[in-house]
């Protein structure tokens, strides 16, 4: 299944739902150019939506964390929603649990980022 990358806001919350395997190769390079283009526009609030990730590596681990550096430094945040069994996995061996707010549900997601 190619990577797909959905975007939907909901107020100045960007909510990118990532569907297939984001790896160095497929899917990674797609998830950091929409956010590069999104950072660019100003949009800094993100919620990576991880339900339907299938597969994830280090690389893609890589260019989430990457990503969140950059839009900190801009004075804006990333925060996981609903992370796949395999994407919490390796978000923890990773030590990004620790680092990264994660939900189960949007509507608490989205409502974080107005009310930390």
């Amino acid at each position: 299944m190619p990577t797909r990358i959905t975007e939907r806001r909901i107020g100045d919350v960007t909510v990118l739902q990532v569907a297939g395997r984001v790896v160095l190769g497929d899917g990674a390079a797609e998830l950091r150019s929409r956010m590069n283009d999104l950072i660019d526009e100003a949009r800094l609030k993100f919620l990576l939506d991880l339900t339907d990730v299938t597969y994830i590596d280090s690389f893609g681990v890589g260019v989430i964390a990457a990503k969140y550096v950059s839009v900190r430094r801009k004075g804006g945040d990333v925060r996981l929603l609903r992370l796949s069994p395999r994407s919490r996995r390796v978000m923890r061996i990773s030590g990004l649990l620790k680092i990264f707010q994660s939900f189960e549900s949007e509507e608490e997601a989205v409502d974080s980022f107005t009310h930390p």
